[in-house]
């Protein structure tokens, strides 16, 4: 959903460039350039990661051909009837229930789910994230934990500063004014808009970003996506994923991304290589002849 990336980005820019603009100028005047580039670098870092999550593939399984077009090579004709609904597979010592689906005709994999927006099979399945219109998945959530992070240190940091203008604006003025601290504060209302809607604003948002940094480094250091916890998935305690905080932490974020199944500029499947659709029509051509 283009949309939602676009307001996203928005979100993001405008209280940043605003920032840069109105904040920027006293932390270069006050304490030189080093906190203005730091979070320059967390507001470029951030929307990068946005757009990169955005644009990526988070793990589509590919859809195959109708049970009606499989061609059953043990007994020489073409199925008529749909495969089971579930079937039943023993992984690392616990019992998996692999699920037919039905839209993408296929037997999805442990953790893998058909998202309900994308309708597309995701392997490993977090959830689909309304605000980058995309799915979170096996390829791309290293992107989406680092784009949430870079964000809400962001916002922690813009917070911070934003607040220390004012405080400093309000000192500034009970000590040349005589002001009360009240009437002091008022005036630095008056005198920086910006920075006090700055400060609104980050605040109204601060409690998303950091609360959901701090969810999913949880998710994380247990090895679970979203989708498994608030479906409780391993409320019982036995999850065959987990592997210790540390590789848990290695095995999401730090293992190899694989290439992905689609080509990125045709949209054309790489696998599987044969195509079952052509193939099973010519073979059906072939033993009605």
């Amino acid at each position: 959903d283009a949309r939602s990336c676009i307001a996203s980005l928005l979100m993001i820019c405008v209280p940043s460039i605003i920032w840069q603009v109105d904040v920027g100028s006293y932390l270069l005047d006050q304490h030189g350039f080093g906190l203005l580039l730091f979070n320059g670098a967390l507001e470029v870092a951030s929307l990068c990661l946005l757009l990169a999550t955005a644009l990526s593939d988070p793990g589509i399984v590919p859809r195959q051909e109708s049970f009606t077009e499989q061609y059953d090579a043990r007994t020489k004709s073409f199925r008529m009837r749909q495969p089971a609904r579930y079937f039943d597979l023993l992984l690392r010592g616990h019992n998996f229930k692999l699920k037919y689906c039905t839209t993408c005709s296929i037997y999805r994999p442990p953790r893998c789910t058909h998202c309900s927006v994308c309708e597309n099979c995701v392997e490993r399945f977090d959830h689909h994230c309304p605000w980058i219109g995309n799915c979170v998945g096996r390829r791309n959530y290293w992107l989406f934990y680092s784009f949430i992070m870079s964000t809400g240190s962001m916002n922690v940091v813009s917070l911070a500063t934003a607040i220390a203008k004012v405080a400093f604006v309000t000192g500034r003025r009970r000590d040349t004014e005589g002001a009360s601290v009240g009437d002091a504060l008022l005036g630095a209302f008056a005198e920086v808009p910006l920075t006090v809607a700055l400060v609104v604003y980050c605040t109204a948002l601060v409690w998303f970003t950091v609360g959901l940094c701090m969810y999913h480094t949880y998710l994380i250091s247990t090895n679970q996506t979203t989708y498994e916890q608030v479906k409780g998935t391993f409320s019982d305690g036995r999850n065959p994923f987990h592997q210790g905080i540390l590789r848990n932490f290695k095995d999401v974020l730090c293992s190899p991304v694989r290439n992905r199944y689609f080509d990125a500029q045709t949209g054309s499947s790489r696998w599987p290589s044969f195509d079952t659709k052509s193939g099973a029509r010519s073979l059906k051509a072939a033993l009605n002849e």
